[in-house]
């Protein structure tokens, strides 16, 4: 069986360097610093950050939780966008082809059918104008 026992850490127990409160500090020791600072040298010493570094930072914010299930959601959103654009494309690719296979023939015919259709009607309208310029002329009856 296992027993446990509180081992003390002696340096705990040790007092710690420092002021023991706050009265009791050197004022000597500190130094005014805003007063040798001008704005310039704060500006210049900043460093150099882009606007991505600076979004990139921002998922420091959201625990790593989060961020999992944030990560997880869009990858599984961004495949199935993609899944789907995947088949619509192919699907559109069949309509389409299959349109053009069936359509285009039969627009074809149509379109002679109405040429057949003109030319029979041009042939009567030239019939009909014969006999109204020349009565008579292609019943044969007169002889």
């Amino acid at each position: 069986m296992v027993q446990l026992e509180e081992v003390e850490d002696q340096e705990l127990d040790q007092a710690q360097p420092g002021p023991i409160d706050d009265t009791t500090y050197d004022s000597a020791d500190f130094t005014d610093t805003e007063s040798e600072l001008s704005d310039d040298d704060q500006t210049s010493a900043a460093p150099q950050e882009s606007i991505s570094d600076r979004i990139l930072a921002l998922r420091d914010i959201l625990p790593p939780r989060t961020r999992r299930y944030l990560s997880s959601t869009l990858q599984s959103t961004s495949g199935m966008i993609k899944k789907g654009a995947w088949f619509g494309g192919k699907g559109l690719w069949t309509l389409s082809t299959g349109a053009l296979m069936l359509m285009v023939p039969f627009a074809i015919a149509l379109v002679e059918e109405q040429q057949i259709v003109e030319q029979e009607k041009e042939i009567k309208a030239r019939e009909g104008a014969g006999e109204i310029l020349t009565p008579g002329v292609g019943t044969g009856k007169g002889l």
